[in-house]
């Protein structure tokens, strides 16, 4: 005896619009009982009172570990409870041009980031001092759509905890380290166009993107022979990636929060997110990635998913990834990198950053 209303707000952008209805709307009389949230959202909206917690008798944080992936119940789970679940993953991937790779004679992806530096720079293509063609889309915040992203994959892999270690020199040395690609490297221009239209169009060799970009990508130029592989790692023995993904909430002033969070539990199991990666492939060239670690086999074949999957037991996610809808952390990056491209010291430019994520 339940009735479901649907409401399609994903043509509402951006997406900092979006957030800040979920936000408002949540504390209202009538608000919406089960609501799409970002993952980095999770922990402030529990701060504020904004999600029911799942039932422990429906479903116990151990039973949510063990089918989710750590970044998961890193941030769904608060004080032992349960505030969100996910129905699909995403995160960061290096997409790279196989033809381009095959020019330089390079027969597989680069895995540590010395080898990705060494292989942009082969990769690069110049007329006289002018780029023509980019080894990699690194360095710049303004026409990297995922710049934050791939900071925020740097730092920790550093070990760097971006909300209270920002401002430390292992995540200095990251800046510096990314900024150099275009300043001393030049193995990518602010001049050229975003980098994933970019790669579309054959101007750039790698760029780090999420998987539902790679769809963008294939339908903007369906013949490019492309690859996708796990992130470059600074240890190997240490792996650590980088997650941007979705989950589903329960408004905590729902009035149907029980019935609520039974139908989350059931859009999770295995054979609903089977149907629902399925229905989703009849319409575009494929689904999300599973969210349920018990899934991952069953994308072992898919070469364009089964990279992310790869790397989804070792992400780490925060408030500064892009297309989050949380645009001051964003931007609060952004600023720092442009800054350093300018001539501000990395410590100086991160301190101002460390100030406005923290707030």
């Amino acid at each position: 005896n339940v009735t479901i209303k649907y409401e399609d707000r994903s043509v509402l952008k951006p997406l900092i619009s979006y957030k800040e209805r979920v936000f408002s709307t949540i504390v209202e009389q009538n608000t919406p009982d089960i609501v799409l949230v970002h993952a980095s959202w999770v922990p402030r909206m529990v701060s504020f009172g904004m999600l029911a917690p799942a039932p422990n008798s429906l479903i116990k944080p151990a039973d949510f570990k063990a089918t989710f992936y750590p970044v998961t119940s890193e941030k769904a789970i608060v004080n032992n409870q349960i505030y969100a679940l996910p129905l699909s993953y995403d995160g960061l991937a290096l997409v790279y041009n196989k033809d381009h790779f095959a020019e330089v004679g390079q027969q597989s992806p680069p895995t540590a980031w010395e080898e990705f530096r060494r292989l942009a720079t082969e990769l690069s293509v110049y007329s006289g001092t002018d780029l023509v063609r980019a080894g990699a889309a690194m360095g710049s915040a303004s026409n990297i759509d995922f710049c934050p992203d791939i900071l925020g994959l740097m730092w920790s892999q550093a070990g760097v905890d971006i909300k209270s270690e920002l401002d430390s020199q292992a995540a200095q040395d990251a800046l510096t380290f990314y900024t150099n690609f275009l300043k001393e490297d030049q193995v990518w221009s602010s001049n050229f166009p975003e980098a994933t239209q970019a790669f579309a169009e054959g101007k750039v060799s790698m760029i780090f993107v999420p998987s539902w970009q790679i769809l963008d990508i294939l339908v903007a130029s369906s013949g490019l022979n492309i690859g996708v592989a796990p992130v470059p790692q600074i240890s190997a023995e240490n792996p650590v990636s980088w997650a941007s993904f979705w989950m589903e909430g329960v408004s905590a002033k729902s009035p149907n929060s029980a019935v609520a969070w039974d139908f989350l539990k059931f859009l999770a199991e295995r054979d609903q997110q089977l149907k629902l990666f399925n229905a989703s492939s009849n319409y575009r060239g494929f689904g999300s990635p599973y969210s349920r670690k018990d899934l991952a086999d069953e994308l072992a074949l898919n070469d364009y998913l089964r990279p992310y999957l790869l790397d989804a037991p070792y992400a780490k996610t925060e408030e500064i990834s892009a297309r989050s809808g949380n645009a001051r952390q964003e931007e609060s990056i952004r600023e720092a990198v442009n800054a350093v491209l300018a001539g501000t010291p990395a410590g100086e430019a991160l301190t101002k950053a460390k100030a406005e994520i923290s707030k």
